[in-house]
């Protein structure tokens, strides 16, 4: 792939973003006082980009920009730096269809693939408090919140035919990101020859090889990836794991929306899934002599259920709440047939949240980019239990997909494989 560079593009550096940020009025009236007091740290833990941290006399911000190629992976795997433009034009539509629910963008320079935004603080990445046993009691509700307004307001539910198109077709050109999504989720990690897949050697070759031969995996694996490529229902989030969040007791904010497109909106609930239940499984991992986290390990297949409850509610009541151009004008949101109707969407939204839950789970575990939430288990062995329980959940929900009742029962499938693990 040949990336094209703006003129005047350069990759930014803690000496250099200081004299980019300071040409840039609205932000240093941001940080307060001349330019040399500034504090700055690049903070860019991820896969992808630069994330700059400054702090001022008055305030702080956060720089991002992106880099021409893959971060973890090096310039061998060039990458579009236009993919910030998509990321600011996702966080303008989630700050208006989700209020408070993303940081707010201060400063965009396309030609430099940068934004200027909030710093969240005292936030943490959720996965990070996860791997720490931290209980967040306001997560299920302003996430499941944030879920059904951000999949309700840019799908054909809430949009005429013409504003739905219109908003498809900015989003449009963000082709290179969703082909990566379907070669590391749906096809890398089922492929030997794949040089960028690991796991945990040699404790889950044999999984692994089971994996690779397993015919209704497999099957599964492609039919979720054609979901991925034909179901354009909402401007989704497109990479919503545990990383894309940030949390504190009292705030939640979803943050890196750059891989947003047009999509199937039981991908991002399913990567939210997914995350959490990876996170579940690592919990033994974690455990110490005072913090078993058996209580925890609970806590989070709970916030699950809860983060679920929340959404159906808020996506059921935002349907409710208008005339839908899906049925005739003489059929009222609030009757029988409407009813029917809503139960039905959202068990199919459930059947595809499953799937791709168990898809971005997989990818996690044998593909490219792992996880803290198992990364962080020191002991090969003890990690490699939890990956194993995790694999097989993920494999079963995947394969199972259509046959879940309702979240309650994906969450019993997940806590009776927890259960054997612990054995």
């Amino acid at each position: 792939m040949t990336i094209h560079l703006p003129d005047g593009y350069a990759i930014l550096t803690t000496a250099t973003v200081r004299d980019a940020v300071a040409k840039v009025p609205n932000l240093t009236a941001r940080l307060g006082g001349p330019a040399s007091t500034w504090e700055i740290r690049e903070i860019g833990d991820g896969n992808m980009n630069l994330v700059f941290d400054l702090v001022g006399p008055a305030g702080g911000l956060i720089v991002k920009q992106s880099l021409p190629y893959i971060r973890s992976v090096g310039e061998s795997w060039p990458f579009p730096i236009g993919r910030i433009g998509f990321e600011h034009a996702a966080l303008i539509e989630q700050a208006r269809v989700a209020p408070g629910r993303v940081p707010a963008v201060w400063h965009y320079d396309g030609a430099m693939a940068l934004i200027g935004m909030e710093r969240l603080s005292p936030h943490i990445i959720l996965r990070k408090g996860l791997v720490r046993g931290i209980r967040y009691p306001r997560l299920a509700d302003q996430l499941g919140a944030f879920l059904a307004r951000s999949l309700f307001l840019t799908s054909d539910l809430a949009l005429s035919t013409p504003e739905k198109k219109a908003l498809m077709a900015r989003f449009a050109g963000n082709a290179e990101l969703c082909a990566t999504t379907e070669d590391v989720i749906f096809t890398g990690p089922y492929d030997a020859a794949a040089p960028l897949n690991r796991w945990t050697r040699p404790h889950l070759d044999s999984a692994v090889a089971a994996l690779r031969s397993d015919a209704d995996a497999i099957a599964a694996a492609a039919e979720l990836k054609l979901v991925f490529r034909t179901a354009t229902e909402a401007l989704i989030h497109g990479d919503l794991h545990t990383g894309s969040i940030m949390v504190d007791a009292d705030d939640t904010r979803v943050i890196d929306p750059e891989w947003a497109f047009h999509g199937p909106m039981g991908f991002d609930l399913g990567a939210v899934i997914g995350n959490l239940l990876l996170a579940y499984f690592s919990q033994p991992g974690h455990a110490t002599a005072t913090d078993d986290r058996v209580g925890y390990r609970e806590w989070i297949l709970d916030l699950i259920v809860r983060l679920w409850t929340r959404f159906e509610a808020d996506f059921i009541g935002l349907w409710r709440g208008r005339r839908s151009e899906l049925l005739p004008p003489s059929v009222p949101p609030d009757s029988e047939v409407a009813e029917r109707m809503y139960a039905r969407r959202v068990s199919a939204l459930l059947a595809d949240a499953t799937g791709f839950a168990g898809a971005k789970m997989i990818r996690r575990l044998i593909g490219i980019s792992h996880v803290e939430d198992f990364e962080a288990i020191a002991d090969p062995a003890t990690r490699a239990r939890c990956e194993a329980a995790a694999l097989a959940c993920a494999r079963d929900l995947r394969v199972r997909r259509a046959g879940f009742r309702d979240i309650g029962a994906v969450v019993d499938a997940a806590r009776a494989i927890g259960a054997d693990q612990s054995r």
